[in-house]
């Protein structure tokens, strides 16, 4: 499996404003039960977000994960596009008015098996740039379209109720939900969900730039590492153009500095290094390579 859980990778890899916090609510009907994911160090869950801007609007895409045991979980998505390039709050209403581009999409998937999550592996290339198909303004919505159809028979569809975000900036998005949801079945499963709650908190990100930075040298090359994700291991490749003091550095989500792996004077050529992460938590890390005034990152997914 190439990707446990596509939708968390993506909350990380594609936003242009990055917020990790929580999300809960409670659900009755057909089945009972309450949702709560929160971001702690021991357990690969909690809530992420991406907010992408652009000429024609404003897009989120929240995530939630509540584990279970070792192999299920509890998932959510809420898919969220408006008109307004500079959004500050505002309310979405389920059914959506355009089914085939829709406004507001709302996904929730009780206690299935971490397999299911398989099927999204071919939706994103192993390795993400900056600069790459994934930051195109159509790329989330086709992704949209494909996960809607990857989970059309296996997930609760908001089909009424309303979505209410009343803090929307750089620094946070809250809000709340009721929703109405319905599943594909004979008979079909309804469920209720009450008391929904959006904390987030935005990212800051390391520092992985200079002003005035000079044009990258052709073989001052950080590749991407394999595998991503990993557990515990993974491989490190960078190749250096020529001789000069050379800094490898992984980062936590927070942008704290939880490990150097090279800070020395390295010659030109090629190298690898294995990094061992058994001693740190699940979550999302960035390797960070500088030498001079030449800096590259990546973004790896530990996941034990």
């Amino acid at each position: 499996m190439k990707k446990i859980a596509l939708i968390f990778l993506i909350s990380f890899c594609l936003g242009q404003n990055t917020y990790i916090g929580s999300v809960s609510f409670d659900y009755s009907g057909s089945i009972n039960g309450s949702f709560n994911a929160e971001l702690t160090d021991s357990t690969f869950g909690g809530a992420s977000a991406i907010r992408m801007e652009n000429e024609d609007g404003t897009s989120f895409l929240i995530s939630a994960f509540q584990p279970i045991d070792s192999v299920s979980i509890s998932a959510l998505f809420i898919y969220l596009q408006s008109p307004d390039s500079n959004l500050t709050s505002s309310t979405w209403i389920l059914p959506p008015n355009d089914f085939e581009n829709p406004d507001v999409v709302f996904g929730f998937f009780p206690e299935i098996d971490t397999s299911f999550f398989s099927q999204f592996a071919d939706l994103i290339p192993d390795s993400i740039e900056q600069d790459s198909m994934l930051l195109d303004s159509t790329f989330l919505e086709d992704l949209i379209t494909e996960i809607l159809l990857i989970i059309s028979d296996d997930t609760y569809l908001g089909l009424s109720g309303s979505i209410n975000i009343n803090t929307i900036s750089a620094d946070s998005i809250n809000g709340s939900f009721d929703v109405g949801a319905l599943k594909a079945g004979i008979p079909p499963g309804v469920i209720n969900i009450s008391n929904g709650s959006i904390n987030l908190n935005g990212v800051v990100l390391p520092q992985v730039g200079v002003e005035n930075e000079p044009a990258i040298p052709d073989k001052f090359t950080l590749y991407p590492a394999f595998p991503n994700p990993f557990n515990p291991t993974t491989t490190i490749r960078f190749s250096v153009e020529k001789s000069n003091l050379l800094s490898l550095r992984i980062y936590d989500i927070t942008g704290k500095l939880v490990e150097t792996l090279v800070n020395k004077t390295l010659s030109a050529g090629e190298y690898e290094i294995i990094w061992n992460a058994s001693s740190h938590p699940s979550g999302v890390y960035y390797v960070q390579l500088v030498s001079g005034n030449n800096v590259q990152s990546e973004k790896v997914l530990l996941m034990k």
